[in-house]
């Protein structure tokens, strides 16, 4: 399977699987954990350093491109496709300032 990274807007685990969320709102599901999704994704990510992936704790690995809002007082993170399709991801209070620290420090470059 072969996934346009700039059109994901985040990965979610599920068990022994990795729900990958498009843009579109489309889910594919992938048999990998989200561990070896990660490795596989640095991969990846070496050949294109334009795509900012960072993982959030044990369930989500958000493309900071796609972020919108982060909320540090609902845990909340805001997406937003392309298209403009909203996405809402609940993360740790320590994801939300961490990814609020580094959407600012990408935002500035």
């Amino acid at each position: 399977m072969s996934v346009d990274l700039d059109k994901v807007v985040y990965f979610l685990a599920d068990g022994n699987f990795t729900r990958i969320v498009l843009e579109n709102k489309m889910i594919l599901t992938c048999g990998i954990g989200l561990a070896k999704m990660e490795e596989i994704l640095a991969e990846q990510i070496s050949r294109n350093p334009s795509c900012l992936l960072v993982r959030t704790g044990k369930s989500h690995i958000i493309n900071i491109q796609k972020i919108i809002l982060v909320n540090v007082l609902k845990q909340q993170v805001l997406l937003a496709g392309d298209n403009g399709q909203a996405f809402t991801v609940k993360v740790s209070r320590e994801a939300a300032k961490g990814l609020k620290q580094l959407v600012a420090k990408t935002k500035i470059q």
